[in-house]
């Protein structure tokens, strides 16, 4: 068995880590992240048909991703999903 030294640990691959995840990339931090389950897993299958983000599209979304079909100041549904690249700042 081999074992690789890393300093960074992601626990979780919900918005968050991949959120986290995209940031330490873009850094050049190398990194690991661990989910228990396939990514955004719970994000995709437990979730109520109603549910829409928490807040304004400006806020709920991936670094480097937009909603294309959502007003910034809204609130997307759960059929949107962010598509466009957006300058992510340094």
């Amino acid at each position: 068995m081999s074992s690789q030294e890393i300093e960074v640990l992601v626990v979780g691959a919900g918005q968050a880590g991949v959120a986290m995840s995209a940031h330490l990339t873009e850094r050049g931090i190398p990194h690991l992240v661990l989910e228990r389950d396939r990514i955004a897993e719970r994000w995709r299958s437990g979730r109520w048909d109603s549910l829409v983000a928490n807040g304004p599209a400006w806020h709920d979304r991936f670094p480097g991703l937009e909603f294309d079909d959502v007003d910034q100041d809204g609130f997307a549904p759960r059929s949107a999903s962010p598509t466009t690249s957006s300058p992510t700042p340094p």
